[in-house]
């Protein structure tokens, strides 16, 4: 016994210098293709076409996909994924007896690329960084993402969740994916132009349900971060709670606040029934925000708020065919100017419906007096009321051109007050006829005083008539002043 201790343990040496050397060979060489097909097999029967380049064997973390690259389903041409390694927990009983033997993955500083578009491989990526995950695969029909966390576009995301039958899902229509890469390219576009100047903000997302049926899949998602900056504009908090139950996508909560004010919002989404709800309060610096995001807001170019206006707001839209929309709200303003017009407040409900739009209960005060009214339109009709004590001649930089010549031709020491009632086919100077009363006080024309206490208003095809209009008695004329925009002249007839 004693002479072949010796040969066992030459034996015992040669078969650790073997298993080392075989060890350092799969771990910087990998296993043959023969392997490697094993385990692009197990993952086709649990419903994902993968392709990986090595296969490697790691003495602390075990079996490690390298290259992996995963292809939509039924369509090799196309790349949904390159994951640069990843480990495979194996169930080496199983694999003995021919069955599936995959039991959970685990990915651990791992980096994905997402080919925006799958039939471009080369093209636009979304990229995902520093991610771990556990993965199980508790039957062959369900995955269970125990827990993830990834940085993306500089945002902490964090998931966990249960899906059943993967190797029912289809992530391509035919002819094309579900929603258009040149749509998620604007999208990534306008996220790399936001700066976090705090910690990242961070997503957490819950999900579970049947892939063989995606548009039930439920989630619970929470968004909040701080300091957010696009060009001048930031958002100093921000929080977002969305939820989907029944195909339903649920906006439960938002909460955004900037240097001035805070917006408020609640939501809903529903793609069965192709409608869809918002209800928003805010006080937030709205002209500010949409300058940030390059909308096209040219009307606001011209007003400064010294204080943000307030706006409610709820609105209903129908995808259907035909579609429709519904406005209704209320805007309310302090101090605020327009071009070089100061204005001491204003407020107005308004709605729109489907090209039915109306303005009531507008108020506009001024230093010199008030403005109240009402605006409508309907198809062919459009109708509006005002009654003012604004003093017309503090409106002057408003005006432009002959209309602005012909009002330097009048002033008023006092503010003269107007009734007016306009209709017509459309809000234009061309279409509309007014009808109304003004008391004029002690106005003047090019410098002459006028005798007139009160006058009729009329205006049709760009012509204005303020009858009578009587200057004073040393003047000895009396008339229609008549205001013809269309040749910008001003006459007394």
């Amino acid at each position: 016994m004693r002479r072949l201790r010796p040969v066992f343990l030459m034996f015992a040496v040669l078969l650790l210098v073997f298993l080392i050397g075989l060890g350092r060979y799969v771990y910087i060489k990998g296993f043959t293709s023969k392997w490697r097909e094993y385990v692009t097999r197990e993952f086709r029967m649990r419903g994902f076409e993968i392709s990986l380049q090595r296969l490697t064997l790691d003495p602390f973390r075990g079996l490690v996909a390298k290259e992996v690259l995963v292809y939509a389903a039924g369509d090799r041409r196309r790349i949904v994924a390159f994951i640069d390694q990843m480990t495979l927990q194996v169930n080496y009983a199983n694999l003995a007896r021919g069955k599936m033997f995959l039991d959970a993955l685990d990915l651990r500083s791992a980096n994905l690329s997402l080919p925006l578009d799958p039939a471009r491989p080369r093209g636009q990526k979304l990229k995902i960084t520093r991610l771990n995950a556990r993965l199980f695969f508790p039957q062959p029909e369900s995955i269970y993402l125990a827990s993830a966390d990834a940085r993306i576009f500089d945002v902490q995301v964090f998931a966990a969740g249960r899906l059943i039958n993967p190797q029912t899902f289809r992530s391509q229509t035919e002819g094309g994916a579900l929603i258009p890469p040149e749509w998620f390219e604007r999208v990534l576009k306008e996220i790399e132009s936001i700066k976090f100047e705090s910690e990242p903000p961070v997503v957490d997302i819950k999900f579970s349900g049947d892939l063989a049926h995606p548009e039930k899949i439920s989630f619970d998602m929470a968004l909040w971060g701080e300091r957010i900056r696009r060009h001048h504009h930031m958002i100093k908090n921000l929080y977002a709670s969305v939820s989907c139950r029944d195909g339903i996508i649920d906006l439960r909560q938002l909460t955004a606040a900037d240097a001035f004010g805070e917006l408020i919002a609640t939501g809903a989404w529903q793609p069965e029934a192709h409608t869809a709800q918002l209800q928003a309060h805010s006080t937030i610096d709205v002209p500010g925000l949409a300058r940030a995001f390059e909308a096209p807001i040219a009307p606001l170019d011209d007003f400064i708020f010294y204080t943000q206006p307030t706006l409610d707001l709820r609105a209903e839209w129908s995808f259907s065919d035909p579609p429709s929309t519904q406005i209704i709200g209320h805007l309310g303003s302090e101090k605020f100017a327009y071009k070089s017009v100061v204005f001491e407040s204003g407020s107005a409900d308004f709605s729109w419906n489907n090209g039915r739009w109306s303005a009531r209960d507008i108020r506009l005060v001024h230093r010199t007096g008030e403005a109240r009214g009402d605006l409508m339109q309907v198809p062919g009709e459009f109708r509006a009321r005002l009654e003012s004590t604004i003093n017309p001649k503090d409106l002057q930089p408003l005006l432009t051109g002959a209309t602005a010549e012909m009002m330097a031709s009048l002033s008023f020491p006092t503010s003269p007050e107007l009734s007016l009632d306009a209709r017509g086919v459309e809000p234009t100077l061309r279409s509309i006829v007014v009808n109304g009363r003004a008391t004029l006080g002690a106005a003047t024309f090019r410098g002459v005083v006028s005798d007139s206490p009160s006058a009729t208003i009329h205006y049709e095809n760009r012509l204005l008539f303020v009858s009578p209009f009587r200057l004073h008695p040393a003047e000895g004329r009396a008339g229609n002043l008549l205001f013809d925009f269309q040749s910008g002249s001003v006459r007394l007839n």
